[in-house]
C-alpha cells in the first residue's frame, strides 16, 4: 500500500506550515516525523525523495523573493500587489489558486 505524496502550494503551504507541518526542501512533500532510533529528537523523513534532517536541524527554506529596485524593474510593470509580497507565493504563477484575484 504506498502513501500518498501531498505537496501543497499557495495558501495550502502557507497553512501547512501554520498548523506544525514539515514540508520537504528538495521537493515540496510533507514530510512523515519518526522517532530517532538512537533516542535523539525525531526524525523528519520525505516520503517522496527520502530526504531525512533531524528535527532540530529542520528549518524551511522557501524561494522568497526581496522586492528591491531591481526586483521590481525585472517584472516590466506586473508589479506584485503588496499582498502577494507579504505573502512570498509564486507570483505571477500562484494567481489562478489565489482567492485575491477571483473575479
Amino acid at each position: 500500500m504506498s502513501q500518498k505524496i501531498i505537496r501543497p502550494e499557495g495558501m495550502e503551504l502557507v497553512e501547512y506550515l501554520n498548523n506544525g507541518y514539515a514540508i520537504c526542501n528538495k521537493c515540496g512533500a510533507v514530510m512523515d516525523r519518526r522517532e530517532d532510533p538512537d533516542g535523539g529528537c525525531d526524525i523528519y523523513a520525505c516520503p517522496s525523495c527520502g530526504w531525512e534532517v533531524d528535527e532540530m536541524d529542520y528549518e524551511y527554506e522557501d524561494s522568497e523573493e526581496e522586492w528591491t529596485e531591481g526586483t521590481l524593474e525585472s517584472y516590466k510593470g506586473n508589479v506584485p500587489p503588496v499582498g502577494c509580497r507579504a505573502c512570498g507565493g509564486p507570483y505571477p504563477h500562484c494567481k489562478t489558486s489565489c482567492k485575491l484575484f477571483d473575479n
